[in-house]
């Protein structure tokens, strides 16, 4: 086996080993991954205590004891793992707080690893987002909101975008905002159909017009495309804001006098745990459209020389695809 290790940018190696596999796992061979902005913090040693990066990947099985993922069958895994601490149980996800999926072949407990459906024209480019799908099935349903309802998603990231097209699917209306015009040009193709820039648009009084005065019912924080402390502002009174992902590159201030004012409540949500299956039938059903978010492929092998590019103009790619074929 061959995994990429990441101490720091100016430390990367191309690690070889051995490892068995146990009973109970399933030994895939990864095919693709993506570089993401989690990773790109992790290579500028920004308190990411990880090695091995990537927390999205598809492949193939290698080895398997079940009839259900036979040799060969194409798979995505899931980076999610429930840990339980002296009672209390959390989910770590591989690439994030523990090692990754930047490796040629990975060995995964069974519950880690899902087929892709056979019959279905749904490509790797595609089914590799499932676990950002299932991480915005979670932050959905944190959401108390009815059908009909406007919520702003503040960050048009790979995660907002997704979960701006999910939002529509469960029939609320979402209101992106991101001071990248690029991006919401991508979310326009993507059919997202409310979208705000705050270098032109007075956000408020836009989001005050567009909901009859009314406001969103919840904010959902999925980037830093647009300053924290303007987010409060957007919500009704005793709404929500949801921070969603696994971290967010610019550090911000939530105004905390206008959450206190308007008795909102903050939610955070960092995993897709137990939404891999309905990730994949959004994804085989077409609800969730990707193209437009993997602008750049590397091979596996030049990893490295991705690096320095990511540090410098960590806003230059939505998503790095690592090829391994």
């Amino acid at each position: 086996m061959k995994a990429w290790k990441v101490k720091n940018q100016e430390n990367v190696t191309l690690d070889e080993f051995t490892l068995e596999r146990k009973e109970g796992e399933v030994k895939v061979k990864i095919s693709k991954a993506l570089i993401s902005s989690t990773d790109i913090c992790a290579l500028k040693d920004e308190g990411m205590h990880i090695l091995v990066p990537c927390h999205s990947a598809v492949g193939y099985v290698s080895e398997s004891d079940t009839s259900l993922l036979k040799f060969g069958t194409r798979v995505v895994v899931s980076p999610f793992v429930e840990v339980n601490d002296d009672g209390k149980k959390r989910v770590e996800t591989m690439g994030v707080n523990r090692d990754g999926f930047l490796q040629d072949f990975i060995n995964l407990p069974e519950r880690n690893v899902y087929a892709v459906p056979e019959g279905l024209s749904i490509k790797d480019e595609d089914v590799i987002f499932a676990e950002y799908i299932a991480t915005a099935i979670n932050v959905l349903e944190a959401v108390d909101s009815e059908k009909g309802n406007y919520i702003v998603v503040a960050g048009a990231s790979t995660l907002g975008l997704i979960i701006a097209q999910i939002a529509i699917y469960y029939q609320l209306v979402p209101i992106l905002v991101d001071l990248d015009s690029s991006k919401l040009e991508l979310a326009k193709s993507l059919g997202i159909y409310y979208m705000l820039n705050p270098t032109f648009d007075n956000l408020e009084e836009h989001v005050k017009r567009t909901t009859g005065a009314r406001m969103c019912d919840a904010a959902i924080i999925a980037g830093e495309g647009v300053a924290l402390r303007t987010v409060p502002y957007l919500v009704k009174d005793e709404g929500q804001i949801v921070v969603c992902g696994y971290n967010i590159r610019e550090k911000g201030h939530i105004e905390t006098d206008v959450v206190l004012k308007k008795q909102l409540k903050i939610v955070g949500v960092n995993n897709g745990y137990g939404e891999m299956p309905s990730a994949i039938n959004l994804l085989a059903n077409k609800v969730v459209k990707t193209e437009g978010l993997i602008n750049h492929t590397i091979d596996f092998k030049d990893f490295p020389s991705i690096i320095k590019p990511c540090i410098d103009y960590p806003y230059q790619y939505n998503k790095i695809l690592i090829d391994f074929d």
